[in-house]
C-alpha cells in the first residue's frame, strides 16, 4: 500500500509539471491573445483588412449598458452563446455617456465586456446610444461628446478589434449641424488614434444615407450607419435605402429588427444586404424588437431565429455555398431555346441573353427552386447568342454560370 501511495504520488506529480509547461504554451480557456485582430480599414466603398481582403461582418446588438451600468445581466456565458452558438463574428454594444465621463467602475465594466467578446474571436462596436439617463438620444452629441471620444479612443488605441459608432441616430437636426459635430468627434478621436474605423449615422433616425453620398466626410477610414425598421415609410425599397449608394460609400447597417410579422421583411432584407455584400447587427439581443425571449433569452424569437439562421449561413459559406450545375439548352429552334441548370439551394431562375457579352435581355422568375428551366422566345433565325444564368437563393447567396453560347436554327 505505501508502495502504490509512492508511486501515485510521483505520477501526479509528474501531471502537475507537464500540465505547467503545457499551460504555459497552451493556457486553458479563452484569452484575446488566441485571436489575431487585423486593422481595419476602408477601401472605396469597402472595409477591408491589413492584408487589404474584403471583411463583412455580422452579428448583433447588446443592449444594455446604456441603461444599466452591469449592462442587465451581460456576462462571459452569453457572450460565448452569442458568438458560437449564433456564430456572430461583430457585437455592436450602446453606452452611456455621461457614465464614461464620471464612473470609472463602468468604464472597467466595458473593459470586461469587450474582454468576454473578443475572447470569442468577434469584433466590438462601441456605440454612443444615450448622452444620459435623461436625455437619452440627442439630436446630435453634445460638445462634451468629444471629449468623451477621445478619451475612449485613447484608452483602447492600441486595440484594431474596436470600432467606434460616434452616434447612434442623428435625428430632428439639419445636415450641416450634424456633419460640423460629427466632424469636430472624428478630429478628437484622430488627434489620439490615427487607425480607428469610425461609423457615422445618416439623418432621420440613421435612416437616410443619402445625404452622405452626396457629400461624404473628408476623413479616411470613415462608414456610414444605417438603421432599418419596417414601420419608415421606404422600408422595402432596398435601393432606396442603400443599394444605390453601397458603391459609392462604405456602409454597415447598425440596426434593423423587428416582431413576428415582420420575419419575411427581415429575411429579404439580409439577403438583400448579402447580394450587396454589407455587414449588419441586428437589433436587439435583450430590448424591443427583440431577437431573444424576453423570460430566456437562449431562445430565439421568430424574427431571432431568422437573424440566427442568417449568421450561421455566414459563418459556414462552404456548407451552405449555392453551387450550379448540369446546365443545359434544349429545344433549340429558328426562334426559341430552352435552358435548364440545377442548384444547391433554393433559388431563383434569372437568364442574361443577347447577341453580344453585353446581353441586354433577360428573363427571369422568383419562383425559388432547385431544378430550373427557362425559355427564351422571340430569337432571331441562324443567329449565335451569348448567355449566363444566374440563381440567388433566399439567403441572397449567389450561383451563375460563366458565358455560353448557341445558334438558333435557320
Amino acid at each position: 500500500m505505501q508502495r502504490a501511495k509512492i508511486l501515485l504520488s510521483i505520477c501526479l506529480l509528474c501531471c502537475i509539471i507537464s500540465c505547467s509547461k503545457d499551460d504555459d504554451k497552451n493556457p486553458v480557456g479563452p484569452t484575446t491573445d488566441q485571436f489575431e485582430f487585423k486593422w481595419l480599414s476602408t477601401s472605396g466603398s469597402k472595409i477591408v483588412n491589413s492584408d487589404g481582403k474584403q471583411v463583412i461582418l455580422h452579428g448583433v446588438n447588446r443592449s444594455g449598458l446604456e441603461y444599466d451600468k452591469k449592462g442587465n445581466g451581460m456576462s462571459q456565458a452569453e457572450f460565448d452563446f452569442i458568438c458560437q452558438n449564433w456564430q456572430a463574428n461583430i457585437i455592436r454594444i450602446p453606452f452611456n455617456q455621461e457614465w464614461i465621463m464620471t464612473d470609472e467602475a463602468y468604464n472597467n465594466q466595458m473593459d470586461q465586456v469587450i474582454d468576454w467578446i473578443k475572447n470569442n474571436g468577434a469584433y466590438v462596436i462601441l456605440d454612443l446610444q444615450w448622452q444620459n439617463t435623461a436625455i437619452k438620444i440627442p439630436r446630435i452629441p453634445d460638445t462634451s461628446a468629444v471629449t468623451m471620444w477621445k478619451k475612449l479612443a485613447l484608452r483602447y488605441k492600441d486595440d484594431p478589434a474596436i470600432l467606434y459608432d460616434i452616434h447612434n441616430e442623428a435625428h430632428d437636426v439639419g445636415f450641416d449641424e450634424w456633419r460640423d459635430r460629427a466632424s469636430q468627434i472624428i478630429t478628437g478621436i484622430r488627434s489620439v488614434h490615427s487607425k480607428a474605423l469610425i461609423l457615422v449615422s445618416g439623418l432621420n433616425w440613421a435612416n437616410d444615407i443619402a445625404v452622405w453620398a452626396r457629400n461624404p466626410l473628408p476623413f479616411e477610414n470613415i462608414v456610414y450607419s444605417l438603421h432599418v425598421y419596417p414601420w419608415f415609410s421606404n422600408a422595402t425599397k432596398f435601393d432606396e435605402l442603400v443599394g444605390n449608394y453601397s458603391d459609392q460609400i462604405p456602409v454597415f447597417v447598425g440596426e434593423f429588427g423587428g416582431y413576428v410579422e415582420n420575419s419575411a421583411w427581415g429575411r429579404q432584407l439580409m439577403a438583400y444586404l448579402n447580394e450587396e455584400g454589407l455587414g449588419w447587427t441586428a437589433w436587439s439581443w435583450v430590448d424591443d424588437p427583440h431577437l431573444t425571449q424576453q423570460d430566456n433569452r437562449l431562445t430565439p424569437t421568430e424574427f431571432g431565429a431568422v437573424v440566427r439562421e442568417m449568421l450561421i449561413r455566414h459563418a459556414s459559406p462552404d456548407q451552405y455555398l449555392n453551387r450550379l450545375s448540369e446546365l443545359t439548352i434544349d429545344f433549340i429552334s429558328s426562334n426559341r431555346a430552352t435552358i435548364n441548370w440545377k442548384t444547391t439551394q433554393i433559388s431563383d431562375s434569372k437568364v442574361l441573353f443577347g447577341t453580344t457579352v453585353e446581353y441586354g435581355k433577360s428573363v427571369y422568375s422568383a419562383v425559388l427552386l432547385k431544378s430550373h428551366t427557362v425559355k427564351l422566345t422571340d430569337l432571331q433565325p441562324n443567329t449565335m447568342y451569348h448567355f449566363k444564368v444566374i440563381s440567388v437563393d433566399e439567403f441572397g447567396f449567389k450561383a451563375e454560370s460563366s458565358d455560353s453560347k448557341f445558334t438558333t436554327a435557320p
